[in-house]
């Protein structure tokens, strides 16, 4: 018989509890004060100064609301009351409030300028300009914390898709905002960021945005080097860094995607086969050659012979390098063809290989491969090539890093040669961060989030999900175990941020209480410990 289940009776209490449900997230309360961020906020934005709620005040309620999961303005009410900080001196702007704010870094003057079929970004004011001198001073302190003399910025733009009426189309068809981010991989935080409408190339003024970012590094920093997509292939970006043309950091190491066009495939089909090298490995399960299992590349490398005429007119500095990436695509294959394939031999392969490399195979590899291109969805991004009777998907790379440069500063060992492999995985280190810092802005914090058609306002609001990602990436940096190191705002925030902690007051003395035997107690107590020794920033 199944058990009576036991009457669970329920106690209504008046007035407030002092519990609050996110205590979790008072170490980015207090990481935020140390820091000196408030004090530099409330001098460098200047919105609010003698009456409500303070520069200072607004963004720490949204940096709260970001990491607490919160996403819009109108959460704001319900973040004050499961946060109860109000006791211990944070103070939570009404919905109302926050929005009159946000709309001070709006420069109506600039709206006339803005449409579809102009490439233009809205000159900040002087509020907004503020707000990104906070986060290079954020990021200047975790510089100062943890110095480096060379350090890498990665450039990538993302998309902020939204039905706002005043976002602008973008090449995809969607009505979008835009950012560019400039992140820095050896401390996990977004350097610099800059917030245009969807129609905006995203490389457009990329240059500009660089030297923008470059001029707010720290004096610690003594040399850069800059990763991007293919929207950082221009000549001006290209030339001016490997001629050292900037007068404090010079010849700036380049890794950027290049564009594969008619006549780079050219290049590639010039390559002979012997030079290709291996990049990339796998095993093939069976029995090869008296082996029971194979390992054959999976990608291949090799320098190619380009001289695009953008780039040809270089006067001095070092030469451009264009490095060549195939990868064998099996996307022609039938499933039964693709298990016959597998069951050959690797001289089989290579006989088979020879067999078909004949001109009348190429025309007809050519003619598939440009339907393909032209009914098939996402295949002309591959950029499908073939080479010796086969079909690869190729990609490119230029660099003006030398072989036999010092790899330390690229992330190998210190006097560690590089090479064109080593560049080539120097560089696609980019790739798989950039989408995971655009994913967390967008969908893990409040990013994605437009809350305005002024275009000012959704910046600053931007801006600040920027200021929230670096801190809580500086927290998880500097005050968590080694452990934590690649957790995401969303495990941070079920393992930390969530925990509950009561306020008591005791005559003039305000507590917060945190039982370390609760979920997240034990590493409450570590990150304090671990803050105490934080200095401030500098002035």
């Amino acid at each position: 018989m199944t058990e009576k289940a036991k009457k669970i009776h329920i106690e209504l209490k008046s007035g407030e509890s002092g519990i609050s449900s996110f205590a979790g997230l008072w170490p980015i309360a207090e990481l935020y004060r140390m820091s000196g961020l408030p004090e530099v906020i409330d001098r460098d934005i200047g919105a609010r100064t003698s009456r409500g709620f303070r520069d200072s005040e607004h963004i720490l309620s949204l940096i709260l609301l970001h990491l607490s999961g919160g996403s819009a303005a109108d959460h704001l009410p319900f973040l004050k009351e499961k946060l109860s900080f109000e006791k211990l001196g944070i103070s939570v702007p009404s919905p109302s409030a926050l929005r009159k704010w946000l709309n001070e870094f709006h420069n109506g003057d600039e709206d006339g300028k803005r449409g579809m079929g102009k490439a233009f970004i809205p000159e900040e004011n002087g509020y907004l300009k503020g707000l990104g001198t906070v986060v290079s001073r954020l990021f200047a302190f975790a510089v100062t914390e943890e110095p480096r003399e060379h350090i890498t910025l990665d450039q990538d733009a993302t998309f902020i898709e939204t039905e706002e009426r005043g976002a602008n189309w973008n090449y995809k068809g969607e009505k979008s905002y835009q950012a560019l981010n400039t992140y820095c991989p050896q401390y996990d935080l977004v350097a610099g960021t800059r917030y245009g409408d969807g129609n905006v190339p995203p490389g457009w003024k990329q240059q500009e945005e660089l030297e923008r970012i470059l001029e707010s590094l720290p004096e610690e920093v003594k040399g850069v080097s800059l990763r991007s997509d293919s929207a950082g292939y221009q000549t001006d970006l290209l030339t001016w860094c490997t001629e050292g043309k900037h007068g404090r950091f010079g010849y700036i190491p380049v890794g950027i995607s290049c564009p594969v066009g008619k006549e780079f495939k050219k290049a590639v089909r010039a390559v002979p086969e012997e030079d290709w090298k291996p990049l990339c490995r796998a095993e093939r399960n069976g029995t090869t050659g008296g082996e029971t299992n194979s390992v054959h590349p999976v990608q291949e490398w090799a320098e190619v012979v380009y001289v695009p005429t953008n780039l040809g007119r270089k006067k001095h500095g070092r030469d451009y390098r264009f490095l060549a990436v195939r990868e064998r695509w099996d996307g022609l294959l039938s499933p039964q063809k693709d298990r016959q394939e597998e069951r050959k031999t690797e001289s089989e392969a290579e006989a088979e290989a020879e067999a078909v490399a004949y001109p009348g195979d190429q025309l007809y590899f050519t003619e598939a491969i440009r339907l393909l291109e032209e009914e098939v969805p996402g295949v002309k991004k591959l950029h499908l090539l073939d080479l010796g009777g086969r079909v690869y998907k190729t990609f490119g790379i230029v660099t003006n890093i030398e072989d036999g440069a010092d790899g330390g500063i690229f992330g190998y060992g210190q006097g560690d040669p590089m090479d064109g492999e080593k560049i080539i995985r120097w560089q696609r280190k980019r790739s798989g961060k950039a989408e995971e810092i655009h994913h967390i802005l967008k969908d893990e914090l409040g990013g994605g989030h437009v809350p305005s058609k002024r275009f000012g306002a959704n910046a600053a609001w931007w801006t600040i999900a920027v200021l929230a990602l670096n801190l809580h990436n500086l927290m998880k940096r500097r005050l968590l175990p080694e452990d934590y190191g690649k957790s995401r705002p969303k495990t941070i925030r079920f393992l930390l941020y969530t925990m509950v902690g009561k306020i008591v007051t005791h005559g003039r003395r305000t507590v917060l209480k945190i039982w370390t035997g609760d979920r997240g107690g034990t590493l409450f107590a570590s990150v304090m410990k671990r803050l105490e020794l934080l200095q401030s920033m500098p002035d």
